[in-house]
């Protein structure tokens, strides 16, 4: 018998285009599993028992998959069936006030293997042990910032204009987002904005930054960071 298990285990209001006004009601991002997650057929005659995969994915506000990233896996081939699941799925977006919002979310997929007859040798019988103590190697796929090879730097920058018919005011933008192994920003959450056209903006300015791709030990990764973006009379 096959099995796998899905966990919520952290998810962001992804604001692209609403200010930081308190949120009076809101419902969260549905997910409809039209496809059962299995343990991978790549490792049916592996010693693997057990395994697990994290993926941060992004729903926009219409309800579609607009983005993922995968985060962690103790083995590839459990984050390649995470991922195929998740673009099989059906997503209804969260709303915030009656309205659909954009959500960032990370899941995890815990998959177990039970009922296989399976040929051992000693390596693998050390592997299987290690497995089922709980004991697993897993590869990490996103590192904090002071864990790069090198501080991680913008090599393209574009300034957001300001929006048609504000005043000349300082107003300022914050994003959290991350930057994957190519250089490129994704999974935009606007953490504080005056308003939605002002997020817009920012969040639309930040789609067209590059970054140095992001590297530790020589190994690609990729990175959370965070921009401010000021708006005033010389934006």
């Amino acid at each position: 018998m096959n099995a796998a298990r899905l966990l919520f285990r952290s998810c962001q209001f992804a604001v692209l285009a609403a200010g930081t006004a308190a949120f009076a009601t809101s419902t969260p991002i549905r997910i409809e599993q039209t496809v059962e997650p299995r343990f991978p057929v790549a490792l049916a005659l592996s010693p693997i028992l057990t395994g697990e995969a994290r993926v941060i994915i992004n729903v926009d506000d219409t309800g579609n998959l607009a983005d993922l990233l995968v985060t962690s896996y103790s083995d590839k081939a459990f984050a390649d069936e995470a991922v195929s699941m998740l673009k099989q799925w059906r997503y209804t977006a969260a709303t915030v006030d009656g309205k659909p919002v954009g959500v960032r979310m990370e899941l995890q997929f815990e998959f177990s293997a039970k009922g296989r007859v399976i040929s051992l040798n000693v390596f693998d019988t050390v592997n299987t042990l290690f497995d089922k103590m709980g004991i697993r190697t897993v590869v990490t796929k996103v590192c904090r910032a002071d864990e790069l090879d090198q501080a991680l730097a913008a090599v393209r920058l574009v300034s957001p204009p300001k929006p048609a018919g504000q005043d000349g005011a300082r107003r300022s933008v914050v994003i959290d987002f991350y930057v994957d192994d190519k250089g490129q920003p994704r999974m935009p959450v606007v953490l504080d904005s005056p308003s939605a056209v002002y997020a817009q903006a920012a969040v639309d300015a930040l789609g067209q930054w590059r970054f140095s791709a992001p590297t530790r030990g020589g190994h690609p990764v990729a990175v959370r960071a965070r921009q401010e973006f000021v708006f005033n009379d010389g934006s």
